[in-house]
């Protein structure tokens, strides 16, 4: 069978969560040139060939995918621009019922990529008198004109704020906000859209002097393996007892980064369970002879366990909580079900998401790509967690506590402290 570790690098666990959550308040691209029609039929031709030569999932026939062509013709007809006719493509891939599978435009694959777009780089959500900041990218043209969350944009350029695609996002394009602080003062704001990084950078923060908050944002761009070993370096060091791993609205990544956390807190190549691919179905059915897939019995049959990685320094082993909520998706689901189920770890929050695919990406004309699966996932435990999202061991529904303080915070220390 196909060794797993030839193929990590290549490799993701990724929803595109951190993207598209701030894709839609402040890097929408502006008007576009109308697409071709041969355009259009380049992609669609392109979607067809991967999909029924590369795409895999244990079970599921890709060739559905002349029936969806057929059934949203008119709707990729219609579509004349690049994110009109994204979208209609991802309600037609929605139909197979999966994660992992969907058309990126050419600016979202750049992004991608890069890990770098245009914009302001901030992220609202609307109010009753305009739009209120709910995140602000470090470093961004939004960061740079002293933007914070928490301020309410009344008005752009002169109009009142009611969507944030109002404002320019290519680079060097100049706006004008007037914004109210939190002290309810206004002010006028001249701003210009610029490059800036999407990701985020990775803390660890401290509650107490026993007890510290690792927060990890992602497993592809913005992770860093080396501030995430001093991290464990300084809880070590510290003297930390307890440590809080903090994956809310993480959508997961490299299945490489996934392996080296895990390194952090397992014992050395510790198996945690099983990614099921083409190879691997085809082998199971030669050896055992068995025309049927089940998922869960050709997962045990495999001996190409997923592994956590070789440490390079010593592993934090006092006790441990991972915070998920909705947003935590795959690389985050396999790290919450691994914790769990070797004993490490607490789970605390709410459900994850249950999108937990292994994909790759496969280029396009006109610079689209599309995102599809090559693997299933299955726990040591034989639990498959796509479809079937991670329930955590304590359940906090709200946020914040009745004085202002982080739920999930208060709900951690309480079971530290029950030991």
């Amino acid at each position: 069978m196909e060794s797993m570790k030839l193929r990590f690098r290549m490799i993701l666990l990724s929803v595109g969560l951190a993207i598209a959550a701030l894709g839609s308040a402040q890097s929408t691209p502006p008007a576009q040139e109308e697409l071709t029609a041969e355009t259009k039929a380049g992609v669609l031709s392109g979607i067809e060939q991967i999909l029924k030569e590369r795409a895999f999932v244990p079970g599921l026939d890709f060739n559905k995918w002349d029936e969806l062509v057929e059934k949203n013709k008119e709707n990729f007809d219609k579509a004349n621009d690049e994110r009109s006719f994204v979208n209609s493509v991802n309600r037609a891939l929605r139909e197979f019922g999966i994660s992992h599978v969907g058309l990126r435009t050419p600016r979202a694959a750049t992004t991608r990529r890069t890990g770098r777009t245009s914009g302001m780089g901030m992220s609202t959500t609307k109010v009753n008198d305009g739009l209120r900041i709910t995140q602000v990218v470090e470093e961004s043209p939004a960061h740079q004109a002293g933007l914070v969350v928490g301020d309410v944009i009344l008005t752009i350029n002169g109009q009142k704020a009611e969507d944030l695609n109002a404002l320019p996002t290519q680079e060097g394009q100049p706006a004008t906000l007037t914004v109210r602080d939190a002290a309810g003062d206004e002010r006028t704001v001249p701003i210009v859209a610029g490059q800036y990084r999407t990701a985020r950078k990775d803390t660890l923060n401290w509650l107490d002097d026993k007890t510290a908050v690792m927060r990890i944002n992602s497993f592809s761009n913005g992770y860093n393996r080396s501030d995430l070993q001093d991290m464990v370096k300084e809880a070590n060091e510290k003297k930390a007892e307890s440590l809080i791993i903090d994956l809310r609205n993480n959508g997961g990544g490299a299945v490489s980064n996934l392996a080296h956390l895990l390194g952090l807190f397992l014992n050395e190549a510790e198996p945690v369970g099983t990614f099921v691919n083409r190879r691997t179905v085809s082998s199971f059915q030669e050896e055992t002879k068995e025309d049927k897939i089940d998922l869960i019995k050709i997962a045990s049959w495999s001996d190409q366990k997923f592994k956590s990685a070789r440490p390079t320094i010593k592993r934090f082993e006092g006790k441990v909580v991972v915070l998920t909520n909705r947003g935590s998706a795959s690389a985050s689901e396999i790290f919450a079900s691994a914790m769990k189920e070797t004993g490490r770890a607490t789970i605390i929050g709410t459900q994850t998401r249950g999108a937990v695919l292994a994909s790759t990406y496969g280029r396009l004309p006109g610079g689209f790509e599309l995102q599809y699966p090559v693997s299933d996932y299955v726990t040591l435990k034989g639990v498959r967690l796509e479809g079937n999202p991670w329930k955590p061991d304590v359940e906090v529904a709200n946020g914040r506590t009745s004085d202002g303080k982080d739920a999930y915070f208060e709900a951690a220390l309480e079971v530290f402290a029950k030991g």
